[in-house]
């Protein structure tokens, strides 16, 4: 069995690598990426009032998602395994549906397994032995995914610092050599807010952005051939999960950064393609997503002080370098949709 991407999105010993409107404003240009700056260890457990020790990467919709709560259709809460797994079949299949013919062709057939590991945030693209696509994502992975939303949707809406402390609560964890869940730890969230049905609907809105993202740059590296295993075959079956386990200790040949940059580009711009057709009363997705994981990545990168043990460090480019990147696609996406 060989494989080509562990996507970047990984804190632990991973192998790889990421108020509402009743009607959508035209998307306004990203702001300039900050690079965060050093990573600090906090002391002891961090309290969700603690300040920022870095400058965030801010949603270009971030200052519309909060004033207009209520204005789209309410989404109920994403809890557990099974619900996250259901709600990236969705997002990918509404990925695969906004695709090129020729791309949708090459793609819709490959299947997505989920390994129940927390300990490895970690999602990628392959082949199995027998030369056949698929996509794996782990558990660890959609823990993160879900975290990042529902910090990131709390400080959107009532101006605190979760995802810091959920950041800096996690982080020491993560880059440890043995890795660790990337689970939510309870009390991040304050209990008055938790069950905030505004803070909720958001929260679903960002993991939905964050996975189309993701699972985009990951399908990209099978239709553009990175792969060298998806032609539109027959549906087949994704690796058992005792061999995804196997698969995982093997980190293979280094990251193509070329090829990462390519799958980076083409899954921004599936992302505002899908979103862009999304039906007017629902979320539309932006490169939001992207750039919220990719943050958190590059804070788990400064916090391991290039930790060899992270399989991503050795298979993927800086996650600091590849923010701007997706900027500049999401930019030129825009000037090539006036209007939207």
């Amino acid at each position: 069995m060989n494989r080509y991407d562990w996507t970047g999105i990984s804190g632990i010993a991973l192998a790889t690598l990421f108020g509402c409107q009743a009607s959508t404003p035209p998307p306004q240009q990203p702001p300039a990426y900050s690079q965060p700056g050093p990573y600090v260890a906090p002391t002891q457990p961090v309290p969700w009032t603690t300040p920022p020790t870095t400058a965030l990467v801010q949603s270009p919709t971030a200052a519309q998602g909060a004033a207009g709560a209520g204005a789209r259709p309410a989404l109920g809460p994403l809890v557990g395994a099974i619900a996250w797994q259901a709600e990236v079949r969705a997002v990918e299949s509404e990925i695969v549906s906004h695709l090129s013919p020729e791309n949708r062709a090459r793609v819709a057939k490959v299947p997505l397994v989920f390994d129940p590991n927390t300990n490895e945030v970690n999602a990628y693209a392959g082949c199995d032995d027998k030369g056949a696509p698929f996509l794996a994502a782990t558990e660890g992975l959609l823990e993160a995914m879900d975290a990042v939303a529902e910090t990131r949707a709390t400080d959107e809406i009532f101006g605190t610092q979760t995802y810091v402390a959920y950041v800096n609560g996690v982080a020491p964890r993560l880059v440890a050599q043995g890795g660790a869940s990337a689970a939510l730890p309870a009390g991040i969230i304050p209990a008055q807010m938790l069950f905030d049905a505004r803070r909720i609907s958001r929260a679903h809105e960002m993991y939905d952005e964050i996975v189309a993202f993701t699972f985009g740059h990951e399908l990209a590296h099978h239709y553009l051939g990175h792969t060298g295993c998806a032609n539109g075959q027959a549906a087949g079956f994704a690796p058992a999960i005792e061999q995804i386990g196997r698969f995982v200790t093997n980190l293979g040949q280094g990251f193509n950064q070329p090829n990462e940059i390519a799958a980076d580009s083409a899954g921004c711009i599936s992302v505002l393609d899908a979103g862009l057709a999304r039906a007017s009363s629902a979320y539309r997705w932006t490169e939001a997503g992207g750039l919220a994981l990719l943050d958190f990545f590059d804070r788990l990168e400064k916090a391991s002080g290039a930790n060899p043990f992270l399989g991503f460090l050795r298979t993927h480019p800086n996650p600091g370098l590849r923010i701007p990147v997706v900027q500049g696609v999401a930019a030129t996406w825009r000037l090539q949709h006036p209007g939207t």
